[in-house]
């Protein structure tokens, strides 16, 4: 018996148009009032997750998101359950592989909003910070403080540029958790920081068995969640291939309430 749904966000649980289609919106609903958890599972902060939840009037202590890929999971209220920070030393190297790197931007997530040393932004960076609710603050080097911490690091620009840094990944980069969650969007987590893993250890505080968990998602920062055994792992019609090949049932797209087809398929 599922008891608990984890969706990703852009590309699985929104549509094209960045909005919940009304079908998908009544199906999470009914689920809902049948007691079973609704748990957002998304590269954005909690002020890019809220305003969906309200539509589904999810909301409150006792509802849940794991943002950041994992990075980060806080009630929907805004309390912190787990969060894997980086530090300062760690900032000084994701700075000098963008120094090896040109054309491509670097900004560091942390809680409320998003820090970066680039005085140009990119349309996609801009477009980022729209969507999810988080402001930029852009500082010089030497502004970023001996203390500071961020939950994600997040390179972006054309394709061809993100996939010459991705086949070049430094040795200490392979210690992180290194995912595409857009060809133009190369995210970067604590090891220990995935998906998978924020679902999972939610699950086990929730009382809650990975068999009776359901995840949907369609992006390379979804494939944590798809490794998982015991998850019952259901992949959106637009998703990845390698999405595609981890999961239990291919859905429907976003654009086609892949989410509440699978629904109405399982649950109901």
């Amino acid at each position: 018996m599922i008891k608990l749904i984890a969706v990703d966000m852009d590309g699985t649980l929104l549509q094209s148009n960045n909005q919940i289609g009304e079908e998908t919106k009544q199906a999470l609903k009914k689920v809902d009032e049948a007691g079973i958890k609704v748990v957002p599972a998304s590269g954005r902060p909690l002020p890019g997750v809220i305003p969906y939840m309200g539509e589904l009037a999810i909301n409150g202590d006792d509802n849940y998101a794991v943002l950041y890929n994992g990075g980060l999971v806080q009630s929907i209220s805004g309390n912190v359950l787990i969060s894997h920070q980086f530090d300062y030393d760690e900032f000084r190297k994701f700075i000098q592989l963008q120094k090896q790197n040109p054309g491509v931007n670097l900004h560091f997530m942390k809680e409320h909003d998003y820090w970066t040393l680039d005085r140009r932004l990119s349309t996609k960076m801009a477009k980022m910070s729209a969507v999810s609710g988080a402001p930029f603050v852009v500082k010089d080097f030497d502004e970023v403080p001996a203390d500071f911490q961020f939950i994600k690091a997040e390179y972006t620009g054309p394709k061809n540029k993100l996939d010459r840094l991705e086949q070049n990944i430094p040795e200490w980069l392979k210690d992180y958790n290194v995912a595409r969650s857009d060809p133009m969007i190369l995210e970067i987590n604590k090891h220990e920081a995935s998906k998978g893993r924020g679902v999972h250890q939610l699950a086990q505080k929730l009382g809650i068995k990975d068999d009776e968990v359901m995840i949907f998602g369609n992006q390379g920062n979804d494939i944590s969640m798809f490794k998982n055994p015991d998850f019952k792992k259901v992949a959106m019609g637009n998703a990845i291939d390698e999405i595609k090949e981890k999961a239990d049932f291919v859905t429907k797209s976003n654009d086609e309430a892949g989410i509440a087809y699978a629904i109405d398929k399982f649950i109901f």
